[in-house]
């Protein structure tokens, strides 16, 4: 007879990869449910910085679960502008969409996620931190700073910082890219940018960071606010040649904002390498914790597409008593979502080379129906191309 702290199954981190692996188990294997145990260090609504930026990809796999994100307080993104220095292109997700993409604010999502995963019957410890893992031949030992757990299968989505991670890949190259942002209130009467639409502007990379500034307008509390950072993918050796805050408030001078005014906050992100090791036996990566978009440094689609891989993942073991998840890598790299990974991963590695300011402006401001064609192609509709493939399969 298992103990009380015994489960089949344990994912640590509650964010969308965690749950999204819990609610794809639920359809998948609803017998696994009540054997389901997810660890969440803090407590929801906990804050969480990203952009929030909801692609069509991620509302794909939403649907699939059942689940409609207008639920959670939002923007839609009239058109989303892709520029070097002001100028460049606009466009949607897709070609004939009403909007570009959806903004949320992440500690309102991941709540609401949460609870969708209560409902279903999943219990959620919160302020429960692992503080490490130990898989054994048998089961896989988890030790938080409330106890000792065990189970058959841990499922590690836990984030950048991944404490899973480090337990089963000990000694590994970094692939972390950072990021840093604010909240702001609107400023139209200093800005150029329109208050409906979002901005990815490129012009950082003349000063060697590997990525570009943003705004998305997004609603705090009811009120209308911009989310505004920097990202730099750190894909390649070099370092750049200013610190990301001075290039910040350089960007905000622009728009009759200063930095100081604001809580600057900044956090690592673990980008997708084809080479890097997904799982282990009883133990698998989901989200950040496997890696996220090196492109844009996009995570909330890519975490939620992860949970379908890991939830088919999980079944299989059962239902074969083989928990050494070996084939779960090879699923990941050979479906929609690993190739759209590995391409964005490589247009970084291309993309983010091109330093020189004039090369750059050719790009945006003259070339914007090919990249419109190319992220189409190859970095977005990911999760649509994966629904179809699925509905061919015998």
């Amino acid at each position: 007879m298992p103990s009380a702290n015994h489960y089949d199954i344990i994912i640590v981190g509650a964010g969308p990869a965690g749950i999204s692996t819990a609610l794809h188990l639920a359809n998948l294997a609803p017998e696994l449910v009540s054997r389901t145990l997810i660890l969440e260090k803090a407590r929801h609504p906990r804050p969480k910085l990203c952009g929030g930026g909801i692609l069509p990809d991620a509302e794909v796999v939403l649907r699939q679960l059942g689940l409609d994100i207008t639920e959670v307080p939002h923007v839609d993104v009239d058109w989303a502008h892709f520029d070097f220095d002001g100028q460049g292109m606009r466009m949607r997700s897709e070609k004939k969409g009403l909007f570009a993409f959806r903004v949320i604010r992440r500690h309102e999502f991941d709540a609401w996620l949460a609870n969708k995963a209560i409902e279903r019957g999943f219990i959620i410890s919160e302020d429960t931190a692992v503080k490490s893992i130990s898989p054994t031949e048998a089961e896989v030992v988890v030790r938080t700073d409330r106890g000792e757990y065990c189970a058959a299968v841990v499922v590690g989505a836990d984030g950048s910082n991944s404490v899973v991670r480090r337990a089963i890949i000990p000694h590994e190259d970094q692939h972390i890219s950072r990021l840093l942002e604010i909240v702001t209130e609107p400023k139209p009467e200093k800005s150029f940018h329109k208050q409906s639409d979002s901005y990815f502007d490129f012009v950082v990379i003349s000063q060697g960071i590997q990525g570009y500034v943003w705004d998305f307008p997004a609603v705090e509390k009811g009120q209308p606010v911009r989310v505004r950072g920097i990202y730099d993918s750190n894909v390649l050796s070099y370092k750049a040649d200013v610190p990301l805050p001075i290039a910040l408030d350089e960007e905000l001078g622009r728009h009759g904002l200063h930095l100081s005014d604001y809580e600057l906050e900044g956090h690592p992100i673990r980008w997708f390498d084809v080479k890097s090791d997904f799982c282990a036996p009883r133990v698998l990566l989901v989200g950040d914790a496997a890696g996220a978009d090196a492109l844009f440094g996009e995570g909330i689609s890519i975490a939620l597409g992860y949970g379908w891989f890991a939830a088919q993942a999980i079944q299989n073991a059962f239902s074969k008593n083989d928990f050494s998840l070996r084939g779960y890598k090879r699923s990941i790299l050979q479906a929609e979502l690993g190739k759209a990974l590995r391409r964005r991963a490589w247009l970084a590695r291309f993309f983010y080379r091109l330093r020189s300011a004039r090369v750059q402006a050719i790009v945006w401001q003259k070339m914007g129906w090919f990249i419109e064609w190319a992220m189409r192609a190859f970095c977005i509709e990911w999760a649509r191309r994966h629904k179809k493939h699925k509905r061919a399969d015998p």
